[in-house]
């Protein structure tokens, strides 16, 4: 009984999900379709989640409910440098005249916590709430330069060797550089964001266009995005409490694995 009903939770939330990244009422057969689940099954979970307001039900196609924009207004206050880190973002954001990003960094993932538009016609597609790269992305790497051998072994697979080897240049200059790795076209520069007691909190990035962002700003983005971190690390030196559970979370994952390969796959509720 308490595996099923884990099993549901989990179920429920790739629902969420999906819905999360359409961004458009779905009907049943679609979001069926997309986590793999039967159309009876999907339509139970759906029932239970509009019940609790977390979905809405618009003419049959089910689109996210008022109770997902609580939690994740919860989930930005609880981060505690958020509300923190805005002016400082808006300021670099006002000066480069370049999108903008906040990354949060929890057990060894990376999100997309909050983004300022550039006025420019052309601009991110990123969206707040998506896991990011540690790996591709400038504010992913800024951060793994930065973090202790206790958080590496959070990470839920190894750092590449090409990524650890930028690692030396990253420390000394203040900032990492994403040139064109996550996306063709798109050059960034980040600095990582920790608290006053060394607890890795996330990352601040510029991103533009390489027609608008040449090698040679480079540097002066790169200066900038340092301060604007070093600025958020500031209004953040109150210590956030660590959130434990790093091992318990890795062996839960590995158990998962290990079941749905011995199964062939998930299976299906009962």
């Amino acid at each position: 009984m308490e595996n099923g009903a884990i099993r549901v939770v989990s179920r429920a939330f790739s629902i969420l999900v999906h819905l999360a990244q359409e961004r458009r009422p779905l009907g049943i057969s679609e979001i069926a379709e997309a986590v793999t689940l039967p159309k009876a099954t999907v339509y139970r979970i759906l029932d239970s989640l509009e019940g609790e307001r977390a979905v809405m039900n618009r003419g049959g196609e089910y689109e996210l409910g008022p109770v997902c924009l609580m939690l994740a207004d919860a989930y930005r206050s609880q981060t505690g440098f958020a509300e923190a880190a805005r002016p400082h973002l808006r300021a670099l954001r006002d000066e480069t005249k370049e999108t903008v990003h906040l990354f949060a960094y929890e057990r060894g993932e990376f999100y997309y916590l909050d983004k300022l538009e550039s006025p420019y016609q052309v601009r991110m597609h990123s969206r707040i709430g998506a896991k990011a790269s540690l790996f591709r992305l400038s504010a992913g790497k800024a951060l793994l330069a930065r973090l202790s051998p206790d958080d590496m072994k959070e990470l839920p697979e190894p750092v590449p060797g090409e990524v650890a080897a930028e690692f030396q240049e990253i420390l000394s200059r203040g900032f990492a550089v994403d040139d064109e790795q996550n996306e063709r076209g798109l050059r960034c520069v980040g600095a990582a964001v920790f608290d006053g007691g060394d607890r890795p909190l996330g990352a601040v990035s510029v991103s533009a266009p390489v027609y608008r962002f040449s090698p040679e700003m480079v540097n002066s983005y790169g200066l900038l995005v340092k301060r604007t971190a070093e600025a958020i690390s500031k209004s953040a030196e109150t210590p956030f409490p660590r959130a434990g559970g790093g091992e318990r979370l890795r062996a839960e994952r590995a158990g998962k694995m290990k079941e749905r390969t011995s199964s062939g796959g998930t299976p299906d509720e009962r």
